[in-house]
């Protein structure tokens, strides 16, 4: 069963599924990104609206940071970088998702790299999340929400199977004449063979 969108390519059912999980994914990690980079300074105005205003989310390590003793400064610079972790891991597993879905057999190989390193930089904003978090004694829910999102990437990296490499027209056409050159190769040696002992028992007699 396929499905065809438009005048485009057919898309099968397992490509639309790596589509809307993988693109779960990469919703999930943008606002996780943009979470921890403006919930700590009050959250952002857009278009009339004031989001991600409530600390909730990042108290936990925020509380955990001030027990440890990081300064205001350095904890500004932790948010972005765990946003800029998140951020990445969203930017990779959206081009993993592209390659996977819309990319030709060369493309889809590619897909499982790029799903890897997306793998690794949500590994480590959750390594950075579980060292202060257990430093500071506050375990909260932004560790929680790290830890998911690594558990679904990796998820993403077993499911993504390599795509064996086809094979070569040319090539293959080559090895189809090498077979029949090689076979007709042994038939004359066969009756040139024949031939030259009849000759013998001829020259006998």
């Amino acid at each position: 069963m396929s499905l065809v969108i438009g005048n485009g390519p057919v898309m099968t059912p397992s490509r639309l599924f790596y589509a809307a999980m993988m693109i779960f994914w990469v919703c999930f990690l943008s606002l996780l990104a943009l979470v921890v980079t403006y919930a700590p300074q009050g959250g952002v105005h857009l278009a009339g609206l004031k989001l991600f205003s409530n600390t909730g989310l990042i108290d936990s390590l925020l509380t955990a940071m001030k027990a440890i003793g990081i300064q205001p400064t350095a904890q500004s610079m932790i948010f972005g970088l765990l946003g800029g972790l998140n951020l990445a891991a969203a930017g990779l597993i959206l081009f993993a998702t592209m390659f996977r879905v819309l990319g030709e057999e060369a493309e889809q190989r590619d897909a499982r790299p790029l799903a890897e390193g997306a793998a690794m930089c949500a590994a480590a904003a959750a390594a950075v999340t579980m060292v202060l978090g257990f430093a500071g004694g506050q375990a909260g829910t932004l560790l929680l929400l790290e830890i998911a999102a690594l558990g679904g990437l990796l998820l993403i990296v077993l499911s993504l199977t390599s795509i064996p490499v086809a094979s070569d027209p040319a090539a293959d056409d080559t090895a189809l004449l090498e077979d029949v050159i090689a076979d007709h190769a042994a038939s004359h040696a066969a009756f040139s063979a024949q031939l030259a002992t009849l000759s013998r028992r001829e020259q006998a007699t």
